[in-house]
């Protein structure tokens, strides 16, 4: 099963978002024994701006025409079932690196199957003081348009911290790990051979109004 690791920051190695990422995939290989990660860190790659031509919308060109990385960034996800992403927050939104990804990936909009799309996700956020939520908000709207479901999320905010990864950000990041592994196994595994948990029911309560919930005093 393979399993794409997204690092969204602009700093180079070693970096904070990076280990976190790191951690969630520890958890996810935890619960998914053959997975097979691939990891990609955006800077690591030339992906232009995109020149808001739509020439990759005709029919008759139908791809991105400039020439970088692009193309072999997406090769990389070609057969990906999930994908972990880790980003910090810059100037309040996700970084340029990630805007300008999402933006080149427009080229595939007319295409049936879309990459990076179709997948389930686990996505974190972090912070050195504050917007960790309205980042991880801004995500949505591009999982949406690609179908992706979003199954955990973690966001951490530095503050008077050092080393986020001294911290219980660490432990917090493989759950999310853990998640995403637990929802891709249990998608492919066949319902019949899940355990069922017992329904349990609390006793039937008499309502408001019902003679039986009045007191004999009353």
């Amino acid at each position: 099963m393979k399993i794409v690791a997204l690092s969204c920051t602009q700093k180079r190695l070693p970096s904070l978002t990076d280990a976190l990422l790191e951690a969630a995939i520890t958890g996810v290989v935890r619960e998914v024994g053959d997975a097979e990660i691939q990891r990609i860190r955006l800077i690591d790659h030339r992906i232009a701006m995109c020149e808001g031509e739509d020439t990759c919308l005709d029919p008759e060109v139908g791809r991105c025409t400039l020439d970088d990385d692009f193309e072999q960034v997406v090769g990389l996800a070609e057969g990906a079932q999930a994908m972990l992403l880790a980003m910090p927050v810059y100037a309040g939104n996700v970084p340029a690196v990630l805007k300008i990804f999402q933006e080149r990936l427009k080229s595939f909009m007319n295409a049936s199957q879309r990459p990076f799309g179709n997948l389930l996700v686990g996505t974190i956020v972090h912070s050195r003081t504050m917007l960790t939520e309205p980042a991880l908000g801004s995500l949505f709207p591009w999982y949406l348009r690609l179908k992706n479901k979003n199954v955990a999320s973690a966001c951490f905010t530095q503050n008077d911290h050092q080393d986020l990864t001294r911290t219980a950000a660490v432990d917090l990041c493989v759950a999310v790990g853990r998640q995403l592994g637990m929802t891709l196994d249990g998608s492919r595994s066949p319902a019949n051979d899940r355990t069922a948990l017992p329904l349990v029911q609390s006793p039937a309560r008499p309502r408001c109004g019902d003679p039986a919930a009045s007191s004999p005093e009353a």
